[in-house]
């Protein structure tokens, strides 16, 4: 208790004693590293939990599908009546759009790289067939509508998004005014 430096440290657990600093920065640095890695391996596992169905067709659109093992046969069907064919499946990932405004899972950057993929639509299938509905477009990013739709309105709704996605923008009546992104890929319910 001679020692100046401990005298301030009585009733108080001290770090700043010689033989207490080189222990207490390895302890903290290896804590860090560890708290990081947890980190970095929860987001890999929360990503995968879920796994994606992607469909291509020859123009090079998406329509991407998860949970994949919740696909049931209608939706598959009318996907592939499109003239979308089967192109990938694997752990989707959470992701964001062009400009970071939102964010759902989709496949990974590498997967839509791969498959030259710019634009789809991405089918979020709910526990009773219902589905959420996202858009991707790099011109005006990651649209995510917040209604739930059942099949037969998204049959109706993706053939205009796809002509959309074509450059076949639907007519507006006079006076209408023009809105900002994604002002035209406008899903409606019934």
């Amino acid at each position: 208790m001679d020692d100046p430096r401990r005298a301030d440290c009585r009733n108080f657990h001290c770090l700043a004693t010689p033989r207490r600093s080189w222990g207490t920065a390895v302890k903290l640095t290896a804590f860090l590293g560890v708290w990081l890695w947890s980190l970095s391996s929860a987001s890999s596992v929360l990503a995968s939990d879920y796994r994606y169905h992607l469909f291509k067709n020859p123009e090079k659109f998406g329509i991407l599908v998860f949970p994949a093992e919740s696909l049931f046969p209608d939706l598959e069907s009318y996907i592939l009546s499109l003239d979308f064919a089967s192109a990938d499946s694997g752990d989707a990932v959470m992701r964001f759009g062009t400009e970071r405004e939102n964010q759902t899972y989709m496949m990974p950057e590498p997967v839509q790289k791969k498959h030259q993929i710019e634009k789809f639509v991405i089918l979020q299938i709910l526990s009773d067939k219902s589905l959420m509905v996202g858009i991707y477009d790099p011109e005006w990013g990651l649209t995510l509508p917040q209604a739930i739709y059942q099949l037969d309105e998204v049959k109706k709704n993706i053939p205009k998004s796809l002509d959309v996605f074509r450059g076949k923008m639907p007519e507006k009546k006079p006076g209408e005014k023009k809105e900002g992104r994604g002002q035209n890929i406008d899903w409606k319910l019934n």
